[in-house]
C-alpha cells in the first residue's frame, strides 16, 4: 500500500508540473480539483500512515547498521512542512478548479515547481532508503498489522 501511495504521488507531481506548465491560460479546471483533493486529503493521510504505523515498526526491526533512525526523524519533519505547503497549493488549485485565475500565475508556478521538486526527491528517498529496509526487516506480522492500522486511519477519516 506504502509503494503504491508513492506511485501515485509521484502521479500528482507530474500533474502539478502540467499544471505549472499551463499557467495562466491552458489550465485544466478538473485536474486542478482532482490534485487539491490528493493534497488536502490523500497526502497527509499517507504522512500519518507512515509516521503512526510505518515508522515506529521500523524504529521496532532495524538494525543499528540500518542507520535508519535520522532518515524517520528527517523524512516526518518534512511531512510537517509538506502538509503545510501542500495546504497553501490546494486553496490557490481549488479557486483555478472553479475557473478563477491566479492573482499571480508566475508566483503559482514557482510554488508548484517548489512543491513538486521537493515532494518527487521525497518519494525518491523513502523508496531508495526506506521501503527495502522495510521489505527485509518487517516480517508477515508487521505487516498485517501494517495494514489493519492504515485500514483503521481510512476508517476514521472516510
Amino acid at each position: 500500500m506504502i509503494a503504491n501511495a508513492h506511485a501515485v504521488q509521484v502521479q500528482m507531481c507530474d500533474a502539478l508540473e502540467r499544471i505549472a506548465d499551463g499557467l495562466p491560460d491552458e489550465v485544466d479546471r478538473r485536474l486542478c480539483a482532482q490534485v487539491a483533493s490528493c493534497l488536502q486529503f490523500d497526502l497527509p493521510l499517507h504522512h500519518h500512515d507512515e509516521e503512526a504505523a510505518l515508522f515506529p515498526l521500523l524504529r521496532e526491526r532495524a538494525l543499528p547498521e540500518d542507520g535508519l533512525a535520522q532518515i524517520l526523524d528527517r523524512l516526518a519533519s518534512e511531512h510537517a512542512s509538506d502538509n503545510d505547503f501542500a495546504s497553501e497549493i490546494a486553496e490557490a488549485l481549488e479557486l483555478l478548479g472553479q475557473g478563477g485565475r491566479p492573482d499571480n500565475p508566475d508566483m503559482l508556478g514557482y510554488m508548484l515547481r517548489g512543491f513538486f521538486e521537493r515532494y518527487r526527491r521525497h518519494v525518491h528517498w523513502e523508496n531508495t532508503l526506506v521501503m527495502p529496509i522495510a521489505r527485509m526487516r518487517l516480517t508477515p506480522e508487521d505487516l498485517e498489522q501494517l495494514s489493519a492500522r492504515m485500514d483503521e486511519n481510512r476508517r476514521q477519516t472516510g
